[in-house]
């Protein structure tokens, strides 16, 4: 609980942001990650193996790659993408310590806060009155990107502005709220004209001590994404991280949106 407390105080998130309870969110997924460092491992490795290929397509007058959902970079390759890359630009909403660290390292990074629903500045406002819509257009002018990945982030966009709209808005249709989030996010990166890659989950299920599956989730609200490049299996909680003997496994899939 300290640790996380001091990662908490560490975390660079703007004040509206930590109000809607980002910072929250974006330190607790810290706090499991070093929990959970060898189950999640796989995961990670496979993470940064697809961005590594993505990377070889990548036009060679362009310099910047941008990386949105980069919390920890615990999944990034990041020793390759500064060896090609001029700037690399690390896009969340909260950047914990592990990621101020890189950059006061390496004058390519650069930490950029940025709520890619379009949402966080109208649900802040306590004077919005209707529902608002999301979209998102971030990066788009920019000529010189020339990688595009989305880590883990997609299944995770939905998740605030749900327990905003649950609250202020209770008759919303909460689902369809969240494939509308989903779908602004995968219109976004398919806006891009280079190499874009989205690693997210497509599925999660919920086993219990038996090894039996008693739940399956559609971390997507029922948005399909396009057949991927490769799947596979990220233990989120491991046995041992909930109670009662527990877990819970994502099905993870990296899809390449410029050629879906």
């Amino acid at each position: 609980m300290l640790r996380e407390i001091l990662i908490s105080l560490r975390t660079r998130c703007a004040p509206a942001l930590v109000r809607l309870g980002y910072r929250h969110a974006a330190v607790a997924c810290v706090g499991r990650a070093a929990r959970c460092a060898a189950a999640w491992a796989p995961h990670q490795e496979a993470t940064r193996r697809q961005i590594l290929i993505a990377m070889t397509e990548v036009p060679a007058t362009r310099k910047t790659a941008v990386i949105l959902g980069s919390g920890p970079c615990l999944d990034l390759p990041m020793a390759e993408l500064l060896a090609r890359f001029r700037r690399v630009l690390l896009v969340d909403v909260a950047h914990p310590p592990a990621a101020q660290r890189l950059a006061r390292r390496h004058g390519a990074i650069q930490l950029l806060e940025r709520d890619l629903t379009g949402l966080a500045d109208r649900l802040a406002d306590p004077g919005q009155r209707d529902l608002p819509d999301p979209a998102c257009d971030a990066f788009l002018k920019d000529g010189d990107i020339g990688l595009v990945v989305s880590t883990n982030l997609v299944s995770q966009l939905p998740l605030v502005p749900l327990r905003q709209a649950t609250i202020r808005w209770p008759d919303t249709d909460l689902p369809s709220y969240a494939r509308a989030i989903v779908t602004a996010h995968l219109d976004h990166l398919r806006g891009f004209d280079c190499p874009v890659l989205l690693i997210g989950d497509v599925q999660r299920r919920v086993i219990d001590p038996d090894g039996r599956v008693t739940e399956m989730e559609d971390p997507l609200f029922g948005k399909a994404l396009p057949a991927g490049e490769m799947e596979w299996d990220w233990t989120v909680a491991p046995v041992g991280e909930l109670s009662n003997g527990w877990s819970i496994v994502n099905r993870v899939r990296a899809v390449r949106l410029d050629r879906a």
